[in-house]
């Protein structure tokens, strides 16, 4: 499918960043769509939302996921859409064959990313403009795959860090199913707060779960054997 961008655009972001767009919403005052080593980059004022297959967090979780404990197509939930970094990063870079939901609050991310970068998807994806927590007290279906990636700007919604949250993940997950819940770990204070919250809420509800440290994030798991370290 045709980019919607012209081709030159994407030879010159391997040199310097080619912004394609920017836009405002209820719940985000600045989002910007750019090129960036010719890759689709999806910022707001503080936080970087997508960057395809440089969608580091993900990515390096991804490199030590066990994905043979999955189904060969896995039903996968993903709170916070961006621009599709995750199905990307599970088509592309891992190369799985999955189904996808996809759960977005903003509808301006969601036009941004049925613009720039869905139709560029081979997998099937729904999308559904919800809040996280209000999709999954409504929505009866069961994953096997579970990513949260919610964030306003830098910050984890409040109503995201709950007891109660958790509990809806783990009803919304398959028996053997993974949960990876992305943290911000940019700083000491976010990390700290991060490792409170697992070593909190987390363990508490997952007790077998692990945190996987990306160096700028920390992604919290259900269970350790996912993980291949």
């Amino acid at each position: 499918m045709k980019a919607p961008y012209p081709k030159y655009k994407r030879w010159l972001s391997y040199a310097t960043e080619q912004v394609l767009e920017t836009a405002a919403s209820d719940h985000n005052e600045f989002l910007q769509v750019s090129l960036v080593h010719g890759r689709l980059q999806l910022v707001a004022e503080d936080a970087i939302y997508s960057f395809g297959d440089y969608y580091l967090n993900f990515r390096k979780l991804f490199e030590v996921f066990d994905f043979e404990r999955l189904p060969l197509r896995a039903e996968v939930l993903i709170l916070g859409l961006g621009l599709g970094s995750i199905p990307e990063l599970l088509e592309d870079y891992i190369g799985v064959e999955y189904n996808y939901v996809a759960v977005e609050i903003d509808p301006v991310i969601i036009q941004l990313a049925t613009k720039y970068s869905l139709p560029q998807l081979r997998s099937p994806l729904e999308v559904q403009q919800a809040d996280a927590y209000a999709f999954l007290q409504l929505d009866a279906r069961q994953y096997d795959l579970i990513c949260v990636d919610v964030f306003q700007d830098a910050t984890v919604p409040e109503h995201l860090n709950g007891d109660d949250f958790l509990e809806l993940l783990a009803a919304s997950l398959k028996p053997g199913g993974a949960i990876v819940y992305n943290r911000l770990a940019d700083t000491r204070n976010h990390a700290r707060l991060a490792l409170e919250y697992y070593e909190g809420p987390f363990q508490k509800a997952f007790p077998a779960g692990t945190l996987y440290n990306t160096k700028g994030n920390y992604m919290l798991v259900n269970d350790a054997k996912f993980l291949a370290q």
